[in-house]
């Protein structure tokens, strides 16, 4: 990265931070501008001792003096232009609101504009909820809350800000790199400024200051490559059809190849760290990707859930396709196409950058749809020049064939796939030396994986030189990336440790430095990592088996599957014409904070001895969880729950999912598969005339309230079986009830003519109905005000079609 390049995204990085500053000292009536030039000045420069004196005057500049007009020298012109183009997200307040107060205004959440299908949030219901002036935590600080009850503390605020920053060791690779610079305060502003609106005055306080630094530094690394003409043009009128940046675009493919298809041998022991490696690899390559397009991490828009997108200058297309063709070959030899990577990208105008409010549809949606059209079709093609150029590669012969020995895990067979031995790297199977299953050098590194996850407290990231050799691993191809990860407890971070190492605190995002056995080892980052997983006293990963005797009631386990419903039409069309470079950051951080960090909390709450959940996946917007079948239900429920809470309970945010059931024997990535197609099926059940918004329950389809109904006659009915003395025979009766109902309703439904509203009525009449009646009568009086209710609500509410689950659950539970 050039260093003029570098110092003008350094100064979009800054050139705003005057405005949390400012807040904290509002009786002062000082300008931002003045308020940021001068802490910039005293505290940030005086740190970085990679800048020369002439490039800390250039930054103070262009804190001071980016919002006046004028002909300054270019750095001044690139950072006010990229601000412009970075506020045209900027929505004017309503009328009726008049002007906001800047020391007390409240961020408002990006939950409450989403809208879908015409759903959506009331205007009055969109300004209820606001965040809390609070550092980033992963409990219940980070929800949105009713705007009444809320009261802006910038002061305080500022001051664990201010802390953090003086915090940071002279000897941290953030002040001798501008890369980890930009690393380190972009983990600072997300940190305490993720809830600091970045314009609260005349525009509605729904951007925050963290996400505008942000796009504003990578677009202005974007910007300086641009002629001197072009950028006179956009001084003038920031709203032409003039490109200015590129979007890229990263698909990583093959993900549920790789996580399902292996054997159920070693599975659970392995399936925990490849999904992991997945996560790692995606940001990896993403990290590959924007140092060898020149530009700082905060051009990396988004990274996680096996996708990521960046902002790069016009002139570094034609680098791209080297780019590409690099990682296509080191996944392809390594992999031999069971994971690879597509990279694309497209140009982004001026005009693509200002938002249309009331429009359903906004020039910045378009061009992420017109991205996301390209990868699809890139997927197709994927292999195609490796084809023409090494068609051994992708059409083989592959392995050896006879009795040669493989892998139980993942099939494979010794040195493959063939591009490993032009790498000089082996994969031999052998078995392990308390195992008799014969195993490949690349899954008995999963399983060290999966452990590792599973105490981890830092992530430890070094610049390598790739070098051939050695046997497959997890971090085999991150190496050939040049790039090389620990996982580490902090005694192994104290013994890892290198100058100019990144270190990464996971789930946790102070960057205070490790101090320990007379060391000290900065930190630059934080990452979040979902990671609870179930331990034994020994402090080995618990097995299935145990998972499934420690239910309650019968030992069968559980596996869960659940997704954020239409998400990619949230990103390109839920916000209309509001949607921006900002918000979409704001967005996928939001969900990225939920099912990244915040679930580790719920499933702690819910399991705090580690006994019974095991969280295999979680990131971007999905997870995969197995467990006790009990712990994961409930797991289900408080995570739709909680994020309903979370998203402001918009009806166009919504969750879909699915579980399975199984005997301990059952292999686990099997499992997991069903559950995912559990889950596709609820997303594809219709009833009412709605979609999605469903979950599956053993192969039954519901809607969240007849889980919720469900979940309440449950409890009521096993506290009957338990305390009051009522016979298992009437679960049974239940259950014969809900068959009887179930056939009736087939065999009406396969007469043709008949709607479904006419099959609602007729089933009604059926026999189901008076030995529904009888059975309950016949019941303890004490209990039939509550039989009564049941009745009545099977009949009349139409929850008779819950009825099977119900009695399943009982008897489960019971057993």
């Amino acid at each position: 990265m050039t260093p003029e390049r570098t110092l003008v995204a350094l100064g979009g990085l800054l050139h705003d931070i005057g405005k949390f500053r400012q807040r904290a000292f509002w009786s002062e009536r000082r300008s931002h501008e003045d308020h940021g030039r001068r802490w910039t000045e005293e505290k940030v420069l005086p740190r970085l001792r990679f800048l020369t004196d002439q490039e800390r005057g250039q930054l103070v500049e262009v804190v001071e003096k980016h919002h006046e007009s004028g002909a300054y020298a270019r750095d001044v012109r690139v950072v006010r232009l990229a601000d412009r183009l970075a506020s045209g997200e900027r929505v004017p307040r309503d009328r009726e609101e008049g002007t906001g107060d800047p020391a007390t205004e409240l961020l408002l959440p990006v939950f409450t504009a989403l809208r879908l299908d015409g759903r959506g949030l009331e205007d009055r219901q969109r300004r209820a909820y606001a965040y809390r002036t609070a550092p980033l935590t992963l409990d219940a600080d980070v929800f949105p809350a009713p705007r009444e009850t809320l009261r802006a503390d910038y002061p305080r605020l500022w001051g664990h800000f201010e802390q953090a920053w003086e915090s940071l060791p002279d000897l941290s690779p953030a002040f001798h790199d501008p890369d980890a610079f930009a690393l380190a305060w972009l983990s600072l502003l997300r940190a305490y400024a993720w809830c600091v609106p970045a314009a609260a005055y005349l525009d509605e306080p729904d951007v925050s200051l963290a996400d505008h630094l942000q796009v504003t530094g990578a677009l202005a690394a974007c910007l300086w490559d641009l002629p001197d003409e072009v950028l006179a043009r956009l001084e003038a009128d920031s709203s032409q059809d003039e490109p200015v940046a590129l979007l890229v675009g990263g698909d990583v493919s093959g993900i549920q190849r790789f996580l399902y298809t292996i054997s159920s041998a070693g599975a659970a022991k392995s399936l925990r760290g490849r999904s992991a490696y997945l996560g790692l690899l995606c940001d990896v390559v993403a990290e590959f990707t924007r140092r060898e397009l020149g530009v700082l991490p905060c051009n990396v828009i988004y990274s996680g859930g096996g996708h990521f997108y960046l902002l790069a200058p016009l002139g570094v297309g034609e680098r791209l396709a080297g780019v590409r063709e690099r990682l296509t070959g080191v996944l392809l030899d390594f992999f031999g196409g069971d994971v690879a990577l597509v990279l694309d990208a497209v140009p982004l105008k001026a005009s693509d950058l200002r938002v249309v409010p009331g429009e359903p549809r906004s020039p910045l949606g378009e061009r992420w749809r017109e991205l996301d059209a390209k990868l699809r079709s890139a997927k197709q093609t994927l292999l195609r020049q490796v084809a023409l150029s090494s068609p051994q590669k992708v059409f083989g012969p592959f392995g050896v064939g006879g009795r040669e020995e493989f892998c139980v895990v993942c099939h494979s067979e010794p040195d493959q796939p063939e591009g490993l031995r032009d790498r000089g790297v082996r994969r031999p199977v052998a078995p392990a030396a308390e195992e008799a299953d014969r195993k490949c050098s690349l899954c008995k590194s999963f399983e060290d994986l999966s452990h590792r996850v599973a105490r981890a407290a830092y992530l430890v990231l070094r610049q390598v030189r790739p070098k051939p050799g050695g046997n497959l691993e997890w971090h085999s191809v991150l190496t050939a990336l040049g790039l090389e990860l620990w996982l580490d407890t902090e005694d192994e971070l104290v013994s890892h440790y290198r100058p100019d190492d990144w270190v990464i605190r996971l789930n946790d995002p102070r960057l205070d430095p490790v101090a320990r056995d007379g060391r000290t080892v900065p930190v630059v980052g934080f990452r979040l990592l979902p990671n609870f997983t179930p331990i034994e006293e020994d402090g080995t990963i618990r097995e299935m088996a145990e998972l499934a005797q420690g239910s309650d009631g019968a030992p069968y386990f559980s596996a869960l599957r659940m997704d954020v419903d239409s998400l990619g039409r949230l990103f390109s069309e839920g916000l209309g014409g509001r949607l921006s470079l900002s918000r979409l950051a704001t967005f996928s951080r939001s969900l990225s904070t939920f099912f990244e960090g915040y679930l580790n909390r719920i499933c702690e709450e819910l399991d705090p001895g580690r006994k019974h959940l095991y969280l295999l996946y979680s990131g971007g917007d999905d997870l995969l969880a197995v467990g006790s079948w009990n712990a994961v239900l409930g797991l289900a429920q408080r995570i739709r729950d909680e994020f309903g809470r979370y998203a402001c309970n918009n009806p166009a945010v919504t969750l879909s999912g699915g579980t399975s059931l199984h005997h301990e024997k059952f292999p686990l990535y099997q499992a997991s598969r069903l559950a995912g197609h559990l889950q596709e099926a609820a997303k594809a059940w219709h009833r009412d005339g709605r979609a999605k918004d469903a979950f599956n329950l053993w192969g039954q389809p519901l809607q969240w309230d007849e889980l919720d109904w469900a979940r309440d006659w449950h409890d009521r009915i096993t506290g009957w079986l338990m305390r009051d003395g009522v016979r298992r025979a009437f679960v049974f009766k239940l259950a014969r009830i809900a068959t009887m109902y179930d056939r009736v309703q087939a065999e009406l439904s396969r007469r043709p003519g008949l709607t479904e509203q006419e099959v609602r009525r007729r089933v009604r009449y059926k026999r189901w109905l008076w030995t529904l009646v009888y059975y309950l009568a016949k019941e303890s009086a004490e209990l039939q005000p509550q039989l009564q209710r049941l009745q009545h609500e099977l009949v009349n509410q139409d929850r008779i079609r819950c009825l099977a689950t119900l009695a399943r659950w009982v008897e489960l539970s019971t057993r």
